[in-house]
């Protein structure tokens, strides 16, 4: 752990950083978007999922080539230093309230799964206002906090996804297949559209993880990150396989919370039962991932445009601006499903890949490089003697660099 974790400053490991883009993905998207896929693409659905593995690091590669140019600072920081001082601020702004309508969409999501499936009778506010203060807390920790959960939710992920598909093969009905390409794949390509916005393009988030990672850890990175790609692909082929496979296109397709409800279908010998609620606690677990990574981006990206010393004393101004959105965005989930269908790609693209291939364009064209450090101005914790604080004090003072950035 850094000698700073918690406090301003955190450095995670290529792995956690890798596992924080797993579960990123897996969030709200294991249980919303394969039904939407397989109501555009029908049996074809997992082709989709197919067709889009290799945008997952594609587009990642864009970030990766910023990042190589300007390691040690976030994606409001070389902005600034490619465009200028207030383009630069322009230009992060765009992202904030980016972050902050899919901060909201993303809350919206989990109070529409609890207050539909789980508990109905709970009003929304309750469920947003306490999950939210969760999230914020975790924010408040920071990023090593939250990367170390991940590495807990990942491995239960994964265990909850194997136990479930194992426990249906007996129901599985390869009929549900057929015709297989029955209109060729002008349907797989056109469930691919919803898929690059949703979660491709919000892959954006991970331009502020970078400089986080620590500097014997980054050789790692680029591999880290086709791993994770690629079991992101194969998790979400897997996932629409089965949906296809148990329930049939029809029943996928009309079901909000279609994975959920397959898991309803397990029995076996009436001993093992029930698994569903496995199923709803490993997704509030990656959505909380999701939505506290949405969330600490957008303070350190407010933060670093307004040059303060910390992003902690906005995760809570924050909160009482998301939740309230959360509940404006849209009307219900049928209306979710059209926005997420239509308009959410576009802008989702055109903040998660435009902008920065854009960036990254300017950066070559103007041969900017900046190897300098982007963090905030260390914090001594409580109980520190005044030797210590001496030392950070003249630490400070001789780094050129001073301008506020990651935690």
């Amino acid at each position: 752990m850094s000698k700073f974790a918690g406090i301003n400053n955190a450095e995670i490991t290529s792995s956690q950083c890798a596992k924080l883009l797993f579960l990123f993905a897996l969030g709200s998207a294991a249980l919303i978007l394969p039904t939407s896929v397989t109501s555009i693409a029908k049996q074809d659905g997992w082709l989709s999922m197919l067709l889009a593995g290799p945008f997952n690091y594609l587009i990642l590669i864009v970030f990766l080539k910023l990042s190589d140019r300007f390691p040690n600072l976030s994606l409001a920081q070389y902005a600034e230093r490619v465009l200028g001082v207030w383009a630069g601020k322009a230009f992060s702004l765009l992202y904030v309230l980016f972050f902050l309508l899919l901060s909201a969409l993303v809350l919206r999501n989990i109070s529409d799964f609890m207050s539909l499936s789980v508990l109905p009778l709970t009003p929304e506010w309750f469920i947003d206002g306490t999950f939210m203060i969760v999230v914020i807390y975790g924010v408040y920790l920071g990023i090593e906090t939250i990367a170390r959960t991940g590495e807990i939710l990942f491995g239960w992920g994964l265990f909850v996804i194997v136990i479930v598909t194992v426990s249906l093969f007996n129901q599985f009905d390869f009929h549900n297949f057929e015709p297989f390409l029955y209109n060729g794949l002008e349907q797989p390509v056109k469930g691919l559209y919803t898929i690059l916005g949703f979660p491709i393009g919000e892959f954006v988030f991970i331009t502020m993880v970078f400089p986080l990672v620590r500097e014997q850890d980054r050789k790692k990175l680029r591999k880290s990150l086709k791993l994770s790609a690629a079991l992101i692909t194969i998790v979400s082929v897997a996932i629409t396989v089965f949906l296809v496979g148990v329930m049939g296109v029809d029943e996928a397709s009309r079901s909000p919370f279609a994975v959920y409800d397959m898991a309803k279908n397990i029995n076996i010998e009436e001993i093992l039962v029930r698994v569903e609620i496995l199923v709803a606690m490993v997704w509030v677990g990656t959505v909380f991932m999701k939505l506290a990574l949405c969330v600490y981006v957008l303070t350190v990206l407010t933060a670093q445009i307004l040059n303060l010393s910390t992003y902690r004393t906005l995760a809570l101004p924050y909160a009482f601006i998301i939740v309230p959105l959360s509940f404006i965005v849209y009307r219900n989930v049928a209306h979710a499903r059209v926005f997420a269908m239509g308009v959410w790609t576009v802008y989702s693209l055109f903040h998660g890949f435009l902008l920065p291939f854009l960036l990254l364009v300017i950066a070559v064209i103007r041969k900017k490089r900046d190897n300098g450090s982007g963090r905030f101005p260390e914090t001594i914790p409580q109980g520190t003697d005044s030797v210590e604080k001496e030392k950070t004090t003249e630490q400070q003072a001789d780094r050129p660099d001073k301008e506020p950035a990651l935690t």
